[in-house]
């Protein structure tokens, strides 16, 4: 039950409005039930006061028992008891209770010197008793009031039952409400649920529908929106390399089975069977390196890319990559130059670095024509190492720079194998240098070369 939303934030909204509720009830119940007992001993005290008044004329006319009886009588309101006494001693009263109530208590010799009113409440009696001293000609008079309280609790028992009633029922209607109010602010998340539920990788072109951004909805809205569009990225560039890497996975092992079925379809000579094996030998290490590639991007998408690292010399390492990629150069007379001359230590993975730099410099030899130059630089500035390869090839026109570095992308056609790269080499390039949290960069003049540089944190 308390698994929706809708009934925890009723449940909330009615546990706080509730307690709310409650206090001020509790708090109207008891201002107004004072009240009304301050109410009710102000009029007993008015009582005793216009008795004192009509009593002192008799008093002052020296008439004092019959005064008394007379003011007792004539001034005696519905319920009330009433007596008078003098110097403490009973002149006249209209009820035994009264005087029964005075004597039980004892309120007469309780009187302060200042002789102010006084006030007891007779719980078995459930009546209140008011004494009020007064003097006439300097003899000390005392009149007493007994009134009964039912009507007074019956009253304040009215009202209680009234809060108690109504306090229920506003809490009832405040649950129906907050219920219906919940209910429809969370209509919108209802919704979009309902649109999230329909939306899978056959159909993540599809959005949620915002119909207010400036609200909180809205702005989940948005971002599960931003979110879709990653994953639909993500989902059509792993449709892309899948497809890309079938494609170019399939011509050389359709150049294997060619071989292998060729050489096996009737005798050879040995030159000949060699031939077939070479071919064979160099279409498996083209697959090697493409799954190897495939692999080593695969892991690093999934986050397992675990690099052991350890201090080595760059410019060693950029020196074995020359002289490796001079084989590639010297059969098209491309100038190869390369310039580390510097010691440079830098904590990293050997075999990714060597890697990127060779990919580098394979890449450049490839795209330039016979004849050209290739150039490697590796300096340090400050905290900074940079490697720049420069060639004189056929360059990258502007709107193919920011694509370079996606898989199995290369500039043209991209099924294209004059040059016989797979597309990989500069994802691997990318990689290696994130990974050693640096940075690749492109600059590229079409027809005229291509510089990348890399800079690598010491």
């Amino acid at each position: 039950m308390f698994s929706s939303i809708r009934v925890r934030l009723t449940a909330w909204y009615l546990l706080v409005f509730g307690t709310l509720l409650v206090v001020f009830s509790t708090y109207i119940y008891s201002s107004v039930a004072r009240d009304m007992r301050k109410r009710f001993d102000a009029s007993v005290l008015r009582t005793a006061q216009e008795m004192a008044n009509y009593f002192g004329e008799f008093a002052e006319r020296k008439n004092p028992e019959s005064g008394a009886k007379e003011t007792v009588i004539e001034l005696r309101e519905g319920r009330e008891s009433a007596a008078i006494f003098r110097e403490g001693q009973l002149l006249a009263a209209n009820d035994n209770d009264v005087t029964a109530a005075v004597a039980a208590t004892g309120i007469l010799a309780k009187l302060g010197p200042d002789r102010k009113p006084a006030f007891l409440t007779d719980m078995q009696a459930d009546r209140r008793l008011v004494v009020m001293p007064f003097e006439v000609d300097q003899v000390n008079y005392v009149v007493a009031v007994f009134e009964p309280l039912d009507k007074l609790e019956a009253q304040i028992a009215q009202l209680r039952n009234i809060i108690l009633v109504a306090l229920p029922a506003v809490l009832i209607l405040a649950a129906v409400g907050g219920f219906r109010l919940a209910r429809k602010s969370l209509a919108p998340m209802g919704a979009m649920s309902d649109q999230a539920e329909h939306i899978s990788a056959k159909n993540l072109s599809e959005r949620l529908k915002v119909t207010n951004p400036e609200d909180e909805l809205g702005h989940l809205a948005a971002v599960f929106n931003a979110l879709l569009s990653r994953l639909d990225a993500s989902f059509h560039v792993m449709r892309e390399f899948t497809a890309d890497a079938s494609h170019e996975l399939r011509t050389p092992l359709t150049i294997v089975q060619g071989e292998a079925d060729v050489a096996l379809s009737h005798e050879h000579t040995v030159s000949e069977y060699q031939q077939s094996l070479s071919i064979i030998r160099d279409q498996s290490k083209r697959m090697a390196r493409i799954v190897s590639d495939m692999l080593s991007l695969a892991r690093a998408d999934a986050g397992e890319q675990h690099l052991s690292k350890e201090d080595l010399y760059l410019n060693d390492l950029v020196m074995e990559s020359c002289h490796a990629a001079q084989a590639l150069a010297t059969p098209r007379c491309i100038r190869l130059s390369c310039e580390a001359s510097e010691d440079l230590v830098f904590h990293g993975n050997e075999e990714l670095l060597r890697r990127m730099i060779f990919n580098l410099v394979d890449n450049a030899i490839r795209y330039t024509p016979d004849g050209g130059s290739v150039s490697v630089k590796l300096t340090s500035e400050s905290a900074t190492a940079q490697l720049t390869v420069s060639d004189t090839g056929i360059g990258i026109p502007p709107e193919c720079a920011g694509r370079v570095f996606d898989r199995f992308y290369r500039v043209g056609d991209p099924r294209t194998r004059a040059n016989g790269g797979s597309g990989l080499g500069l994802s691997i390039v990318k990689l290696a240098a994130e990974s050693h949290q640096g940075s690749v960069d492109l600059m590229s003049d079409p027809g005229h070369g291509s510089t990348f540089t890399v800079s690598l944190s010491l």
